[in-house]
């Protein structure tokens, strides 16, 4: 009798059925696994930013990067001139898939910071949210600017 190294056609098959089974039950969860891990990426860029803002702050004793009244409130570069290439290499992107399909570093300038859905986007768009006017409560506060809500049911601008 001679014997033979390798697997039989029952055992191949078994293991396939298996694979099959495994892939059915893994494939649909991908797609929620990329929205969080983008979601993830937002949350750790928005500390970023509010880590380099504290650094800026120390550094400027006392003072956190403000707006001229000319850019106030549309998009501005006061977060980029100010940060940029010196503290940070770049504004980071803000990344919410669940509600807009491509990323922003845009930011936006507020006197006072939202603080309900009413109040986002109202004088900007998707992106940051900053405020930069000397006095307000929102002074060298950042935010995530969106309305709308993560895969947790949170609204982005309560970050």
């Amino acid at each position: 009798m001679k014997k033979t190294k390798g697997f039989t056609l029952i055992e191949l098959m078994v293991v396939v059925v298996i694979l099959g089974i495994l892939a059915v039950v893994v494939a649909p969860r991908i797609p929620d696994l990329v929205k969080k891990a983008k979601e993830g990426a937002t949350k750790g860029s928005l500390s970023t930013l509010r880590s380099t803002l504290n650094i800026y702050y120390s550094d400027t004793e006392g003072l956190y990067p403000m707006a001229t009244a000319a850019s106030y409130p549309a998009a501005s570069t006061v977060l980029t001139d100010a940060l940029v290439p010196k503290y940070i290499k770049a504004i980071p992107a803000v990344k919410a898939p669940t509600a807009h399909p491509t990323d922003s570093n845009t930011v936006y300038i507020y006197n006072n910071i939202p603080t309900t859905v009413d109040e986002t986007v109202s004088g900007g768009g998707f992106g940051w949210g900053y405020g930069s006017v000397y006095g307000s409560a929102s002074y060298g506060n950042i935010i995530v600017n969106c309305q709308h809500t993560d895969t947790s049911g949170n609204y982005w601008y309560s970050y």
